[in-house]
């Protein structure tokens, strides 16, 4: 008999969470005030940028970095056909054109050569996705004088050679919904050491109309309670992730985009596997373990364009599976997890 599954995501929210929740409530203004200036200035140290604000959701925080931009209808950004759906969705919302490349072979990033080929006098923009919290230098996307616009993918405090994540993009950019390191119920980050933001931010606040765009006080309280214990959180994460290396390492799977002088939080786990995506569901179900692909579907499905264009994001598309990862799940769930990696992955 199958167990019932355990959640994928499961945001660490505890009665500590709920305390500062309830001081929020007990003020009787839920509004943008006091918690969401002392969230944002509290990520402002983490990020070590001049500037964050935080929107009530993701989608807003992508449409004012294009709006920083001076995007306009039909400009173009380029971006990965293996992003987020949700990116390529605040793309199309704002009229803007999503241009699609594939990645470099053997990694989550995307090429070099093919951005440079796609690069004319209407691209507003590069996007370039940490994608799973692992980090990546982004230096070569810098050189090619277009702006980039970093997205954490939900993670903070990954880094690479020593550099934090968020200070390679000229833009960065973070949702804060369940499925990343830290929650404040909805929500999105936008931050940046260009004055023109805080020039933004400035313009927001003299708008009393535009305080709707700002998360409320009430998911603020959430996300500060949140990063005072970010750090446990991160080293529980840590032990898990390591204790799954151990296992894919003695397995016939393997890690992706890896490399010397990573510091990872394992905000999310992927690994790639020749083994059918099917027959690694049924296997983890019998332990009522979900798992997942690395993203819903490569954006060039959603475009209709060629599969031929885009050989390496389809084989990534069919062989990453995520496993689940975070500072709560139990040591048998942990143990479950390692024998599906080394007996079905």
């Amino acid at each position: 008999m199958e167990e019932a599954l355990i959640r994928f995501n499961k945001p660490t929210i505890d009665r500590k969470d709920l305390e500062s929740v309830l001081q929020c409530m007990i003020t009787d203004d839920l509004t943008p005030g006091d918690y969401m200036k002392e969230f944002r200035a509290q990520l402002n140290r983490l990020l070590g940028l001049n500037m964050t604000i935080v929107f009530n959701n993701y989608l807003q925080a992508l449409d004012t970095a294009f709006r920083l931009l001076c995007a306009e209808q039909d400009d173009e950004v380029i971006l990965a056909s293996f992003s987020r759906y949700r990116i390529y969705h605040a793309v199309l919302a704002r009229g803007l054109k999503p241009v699609l490349v594939d990645l470099e072979v053997g990694s989550l990033l995307p090429s070099c050569k093919l951005i440079e080929d796609r690069i004319t006098s209407r691209t507003r923009c590069i996007i370039v996705q940490q994608l799973f919290g692992i980090p990546n230098d982004l230096t070569p996307y810098r050189e090619f004088d277009i702006p980039l616009l970093e997205d954490l993918d939900g993670t903070l405090c990954s880094k690479s050679k020593g550099q934090a994540l968020g200070s390679y993009g000229s833009l960065v950019t973070m949702n804060l919904n369940d499925d990343a390191i830290i929650t404040t119920g909805n929500g999105g980050i936008l931050a940046s050491s260009d004055r023109k933001l805080k020039d933004l931010y400035g313009t927001f606040m003299a708008d009393e109309a535009s305080f709707e765009y700002f998360m409320s006080d009430f998911n603020a309280s959430l996300g500060i309670s949140q990063l005072k214990k970010l750090g446990k959180n991160c080293e529980r994460r840590k032990k898990i992730g390591k204790y799954y290396d151990s296992a894919v390492m003695a397995s016939n799977c393997s890690l992706i985009g890896r490399d010397d002088g990573q510091e990872l939080t394992y905000s999310s786990y992927p690994v790639l596997t020749d083994t059918p995506f099917e027959d690694c569901v049924r296997f983890f179900k019998r332990y009522g373990i979900p798992i997942r692909r690395g993203i819903d579907k490569p954006l060039h499905h959603c475009m209709g364009l060629p599969a031929h264009d885009f050989r390496q994001t389809e084989e990534l598309f069919s062989r990453i599976v995520l496993l689940p990862l975070y500072p709560t799940l139990d040591a048998e769930i942990v143990e479950n997890v390692v024998k599906g990696i080394k007996a079905i992955l």
